[in-house]
């Protein structure tokens, strides 16, 4: 609480009632003149309109672009569609509508939030887990495999890590699988019968298909690179040729489907929690 507000201080151009009955001021010092009522009607956050607060101002760790979007939330009016608002804005938004219970911005704030998750997976994952929205979590998880693992465990806070590490087990476990060619695979695509190792060796030795060869060894290259690699099947697979043998291609189909069978599989990040 702050008592002396100087005189000189900011008010917000949309937020400066005559008859409001509280007064709050951002981070960056502008002041917020909006009604109690209001406050009460729409959220859980701010003190109830009963709540006396003898003329003080009441200091919120939130910057006045956060709050100006807020408090637009709590009256009578078209509200943000936020469709434009950059994500360095929604975050904190996001953020403070869950914190205060601001129950008309926390909706479009989710989708909003649910709609950046290509372009900010680890933050879209720790707004969601924190917030308690499951199927957000679940659905961001896997984008989060393909970035790099110590700047996400960097970013995570400390209640995730855990968790995380429990989750990426499971891909690398499924990813040192994927080394391994499906049953019964021959180096040969035209005799499938012979016994196989990782690496399509089988005790008759090679056969002549070099293409077959060159192609078993450009996806186990491609699938060693890591777990991400399990995030990007399309690259693994593609042969950058337009003239796969038949044999060859039904062979790589099988093989990539026994994959994405594996990935089906995987319990959802929200279950490690």
């Amino acid at each position: 609480m702050d008592p002396e507000t100087p005189q000189t201080a900011t008010v917000s151009s949309k937020f400066n009632f005559t008859d409001a009955d509280v007064t709050f001021k951002s981070s960056d010092g502008v002041l917020f003149h909006v009604h109690r009522k209001n406050l009460e009607v729409c959220s859980e956050g701010f003190p109830p309109a009963g709540f006396p607060t003898l003329g003080e101002v009441v200091d919120l760790p939130e910057t006045s672009v956060t709050l100006d979007l807020l408090f637009q939330f709590v009256y009578p009016q078209r509200h943000p569609a936020l469709d434009t608002t950059p994500f360095e804005v929604l975050a904190p938004l996001a953020e403070a509508s869950e914190k205060y219970q601001v129950f008309p911005a926390m909706n479009i704030c989710h989708i909003r939030m649910r709609d950046m998750v290509h372009e900010h997976p680890v933050e879209v994952a720790v707004y969601a887990t924190k917030h308690d929205y499951p199927f957000l979590v679940s659905e961001v998880a896997p984008m989060v495999i393909s970035m790099d693992s110590v700047k996400v465990i960097e970013m995570l806070p400390q209640n995730l890590i855990l968790p995380w590490v429990r989750y990426v087990q499971h891909w690398h476990v499924l990813q040192q699988a994927a080394l391994i060619l499906p049953a019964g695979f021959s180096v040969n695509p035209h005799n499938n019968n012979a016994p196989v190792s990782a690496f399509g060796a089988y005790p008759g030795g090679f056969h002549s298909s070099c293409s077959w060869t060159h192609y078993i060894v450009t996806i186990l290259q491609r699938l060693g690179a890591g777990v991400r690699a399990l995030r990007s099947l399309d690259t693994v697979f593609d042969m950058n040729t337009p003239d796969v043998d038949d044999c060859c291609q039904r062979a790589m189909a099988v093989w990539r489907r026994q994959i994405e069978d594996g990935i089906k599989t995987i319990p959802k990040f929200s279950t490690f929690l």
